[in-house]
């Protein structure tokens, strides 16, 4: 019999393909398209290849790329009541991805194929895979703090995540939305493929983020509605000085968003921005819609999720302290290579995110407290450096982070991208007036781009592994008419050429 999942998804599917069989459904940038009527019958004979269940629901890696034939897999498996996992095989490190897929044990690999699925064998252990009962979606975390942990979700908090989604962006049937970001990470399931599936969306994917291509995707879809992230946000502001008309508004989530940059984002777009806040492993933990956001603020907790912050870093009330979250709608489990399932239990998880309730009760990030550079005693965050550089006439995005020091445990640096003018000693001079000393980046990298991941956000602990394998000797002070590619750098600030890039993610 199948499960009540498995019933619901194959309900949405066969309720569009009654309604509008042949309006567009699904679509990539590659060229792929599906109706109504094709993407029922397609997914309905991936649900029918699939092996008759005899026991617990097998466990099904999906292809990493984004496209139609991904989607058509995922709800095929979950049409015929399997799981699935998703690992980005592209985006992480190839030992990384053994050691999850040896913890996960999924049965197999799926591919499209003439009669439906091919599920294709992988080399790893042995045996079923271990799940939570109810487990309908295994993803992995980014990493981006350490190593990836996979998350394992319930059809409930899948559905109810997807729905706040559905509300709060206002998504209407046949809505034509875009996702630039893999579908590998849990923001892009629960802003884009859940509604899509219960609200009935039209979703158009991409195989990532790329500034050149995107004005071009949005105005030839006349896309109503896409997600981005912070780094996305930045990059095109400094390549787009207007989005195509039919977009009626975007959201931002995934990390803090400086609320200088909100604000220069709705004055240059006029295109409504609405900010959420969640992660993986709690789903969505506050938001709001265009009528109630604030610029600055991610807006109010979700309805059955209990937030509080913690005593800011200094003990004082109305500082930024660590945010802690109860919900109902969290992940089953989490699982890190080699351990156990850890369970949700009944205390608050502390997200190591910090953040301040205003006095209407909205919630602000002030960003990450493992981010968070100690450097002899002081505590420094590197949003609050990035803020100063990037309101420099012609930086376009800063990165700062801790570089291990001898004498003071950890100074500042700083990655930046500009226009050919802005070089590192003029930024180090001016804002040596306007941020406290023990905030100043003693090293500095001018690069052609932030390299970015799959899921559109930076790892700063990736870029200051590249950037500080072989730091750079303290140099002479720089004179005025060379290049900065050639002049040695200021007292105390030191350049390094970083890794390069395209403005694609992964």
């Amino acid at each position: 019999m199948a499960s009540e999942f498995a019933q619901f998804v194959e309900s949405c599917l066969a309720r569009r393909a009654s309604r509008h069989p042949d309006r567009l459904a699904l679509a990539d940038t590659g060229g792929a398209r599906l109706d109504g009527r094709g993407l029922y019958e397609q997914a309905r004979a991936v649900a029918r290849s699939l092996p008759a269940q005899n026991g617990a629901p097998p466990l099904f890696l999906l292809p990493t790329a984004n496209g139609v034939e991904k989607v058509v897999l995922w709800l095929g498996a979950w049409m015929a009541g399997a799981a699935v996992l998703n690992i980005d095989m592209d985006y992480l490190p190839a030992d990384t991805v053994r050691a999850l897929l040896a913890t996960a044990r999924p049965s197999g690999m799926l591919a499209l194929g003439s009669a439906g699925a091919d599920c294709l064998p992988l080399a790893q252990a042995s045996g079923a895979a271990a799940m939570p009962a109810g487990t309908v979606l295994v993803n992995c975390t980014s990493g981006t703090t350490g190593m990836p942990k996979l998350v394992y979700q319930s059809a409930a908090a899948l559905r109810h995540n997807g729905e706040v989604s559905a509300r709060l962006m206002g998504l209407d049937e046949g809505e034509p939305c875009l996702e630039v970001r893999g579908l590998n990470w849990y923001s892009a399931q629960i802003l884009s493929l859940m509604p899509f599936l219960s609200a009935g969306t039209q979703l158009h994917v991409a195989p990532g983020f790329s500034a050149s291509k995107l004005a071009g995707w949005l105005d030839e879809r006349e896309i109503r509605f896409m997600p981005m992230v912070p780094s996305m946000v930045r990059i095109m502001l400094g390549v787009a000085p207007a989005l195509p008309a039919a977009l009626a508004r975007y959201s931002c989530s995934s990390s803090e968003l400086a609320a200088d940059l909100w604000q220069r984002a709705e004055a240059v777009w006029r295109v409504p921005l609405i900010n959420l806040y969640g992660s993986s492993e709690l789903g969505w933990i506050c938001g709001s819609d265009e009528a109630a956001r604030r610029v600055g603020r991610v807006g109010f907790p979700i309805d059955g999720v209990h937030v509080t912050v913690g005593q800011g870093a200094e003990g004082t009330a109305g500082q930024p302290g660590r945010i802690l979250v109860r919900s109902p709608h969290a992940a089953l489990a989490t699982r890190s290579v080699g351990d156990d399932f850890l369970y949700p239990g009944g205390d608050a998880v502390d997200t190591q995110d910090l953040g301040v309730f205003d006095p209407t009760g909205r919630l602000a990030l002030s960003g990450r407290a493992d981010d968070m550079i100690l450097r002899g005693g002081v505590n420094i965050h590197p949003g609050d450096v990035e803020r100063h550089v990037e309101r420099e006439p012609g930086v376009r995005q800063a990165v700062a982070f801790g570089v291990d020091d001898a004498t003071y445990g950890a100074v500042v640096g700083c990655a930046f991208t500009g226009a050919p003018g802005v070089q590192a000693d003029d930024l180090a001079i001016r804002l040596a007036t306007q941020l406290p000393a023990a905030w100043q980046p003693v090293y500095w990298w001018k690069l052609d781009s932030i390299p970015l991941g799959a899921n559109g956000k930076i790892s700063r602990r990736e870029l200051r592994r590249r950037l500080t394998e072989s730091l750079p000797p303290p140099l002479a002070p720089r004179s005025a008419h060379r290049s900065a590619t050639a002049r040695p750098a200021p007292p105390c600030v030191h350049s390094g050429a970083g890794p390069g890039g395209d403005d694609k993610a992964g």
